[in-house]
């Protein structure tokens, strides 16, 4: 016999499997930052560790990992 709680853990993890993801926009942010990173390398500047928490945060969501 199936309880009221059930219903509702099966309800919400169907929910959970269709939410949309926006990888195309997490691709772009991905790129986009390694081109910066690139960029900062090139120039050397002495920041271009603060591009990489968006550069690997963006793969990551990319790949659809996190």
């Amino acid at each position: 016999m199936i309880k009221n709680y059930d219903c509702l853990t099966f309800a919400k993890i169907q929910y959970m499997e269709q939410t949309k993801n926006a990888r195309g926009l997490w691709w772009l942010v991905f790129f986009v930052s390694t081109a910066a990173l690139g960029l900062a390398i090139y120039t050397h500047w002495e920041w271009l560790t603060l591009i990489l928490p968006f550069q690997t945060t963006a793969f990551v969501k990319a790949m659809d990992i996190m």
